[in-house]
């Protein structure tokens, strides 16, 4: 009598379908869309007085647009991660572990501070609009505004600068995408990560926007095995 041993099928790791290049490069598209709405679409005047301030917030249309600017925050932080799981699943990816996994941790901060910047960007339109509390007074309204900059240009845009610089370096030693976003990731990110050095992080989105709309040439013009 003789004994079959059955052995387990191989794993075949599939490449990412046409279909999921086409979403991820949407998603970058529409990531660089919710970075720019987040800054784009409120504006605080800048060294008001405490009247010009507190006037400034009684208008119910610049609350909505507090509303707006979170609620776009949360939007890309939510289509990065779609963005950075379809890079994590290119199989060249593989042949750097170390930066992936540094690229993979990035991600996760990126999209954990902007859903953190978009609930205080929306906060004070919550509290007023839909809680139906009063409004603040200006020593709130004031720190609420150098929280809403200081989690943007900083912690925002700092993790945001050292994503980019891990996808460029992935890029730039596996070949996942073409070399050409490497080294302009690698560029912006220096750009940004200087600017946030100076504290002047939320100044440099529009050099994030570029970045994503280059990501996005990228993965939809690269060629399927």
């Amino acid at each position: 009598m003789t004994t079959t041993t059955g052995t387990a099928p191989p794993i075949v790791e599939l490449a990412p379908s046409t279909t999921a290049r086409k979403v991820a490069a949407g998603a970058a598209v529409l990531f660089a869309i919710g970075l720019f709405m987040t800054v784009a679409s409120v504006d605080v005047p800048h060294e008001p007085t405490n009247a010009e301030l507190l006037h400034w917030w009684q208008q119910s249309g610049n609350r909505t647009s507090g509303l707006v600017s979170g609620l776009s925050a949360v939007c890309a932080a939510v289509l990065f991660a779609v963005v950075m799981n379809y890079i994590r699943s290119l199989r060249a990816t593989a042949n750097a572990p170390q930066w992936m996994a540094f690229a993979r941790s990035m991600g996760a901060a990126v999209t954990a501070v902007w859903l953190v910047t978009g609930a205080a960007r929306a906060a004070i339109s919550h509290l007023v609009d839909i809680m139906g509390e009063p409004l603040p007074g200006t020593d709130v309204l004031r720190y609420a505004t150098a929280l809403n900059y200081t989690v943007l240009g900083l912690s925002g845009m700092g993790v945001l600068s050292l994503s980019i610089l891990a996808v460029s370096v992935v890029v730039l030693r596996t070949g996942a995408l073409a070399r050409w976003i490497g080294y302009v990731g690698a560029c912006c990110s220096a750009i940004i990560f200087a600017s946030v050095a100076a504290q002047y992080g939320a100044l440099t989105t529009l050099v994030a926007i570029a970045w994503a709309l280059c990501l996005a040439v990228a993965i939809w013009r690269q060629p399927q095995p």
